[in-house]
C-alpha cells in the first residue's frame, strides 16, 4: 500500500503509516465507518449506509 501511495504522491510529499487501535481515535473509528459503508455497498449490494454518505463522496475509483 505504502509503495501505490508514494507512487501517486510528489517526492517532496514524505509519508509515514503507523497501526492504531481504532478504540484510542475516534477519527480512525470514523474512518473505519466510512470504509465499511462503501465495503457493504460493493461486496454485499447493501446501500441502507452508503446512500446517508454519497453526497458526501467526491471521487470513488476501484482500487486494483
Amino acid at each position: 500500500m505504502v509503495n501505490q501511495l508514494e507512487g501517486r504522491l510528489p517526492l517532496n510529499v514524505p509519508l509515514h503509516m503507523r497501526h492504531e487501535d481504532s478504540k484510542t481515535s475516534a477519527g480512525l473509528q470514523a474512518v473505519d465507518l466510512f470504509c465499511w459503508v462503501i465495503f457493504r455497498r460493493h461486496e454485499r449490494g447493501d446501500t441502507e449506509w452508503y446512500s446517508i454518505y454519497a453526497d458526501k463522496i467526491a471521487l470513488e475509483t476501484r482500487y486494483l
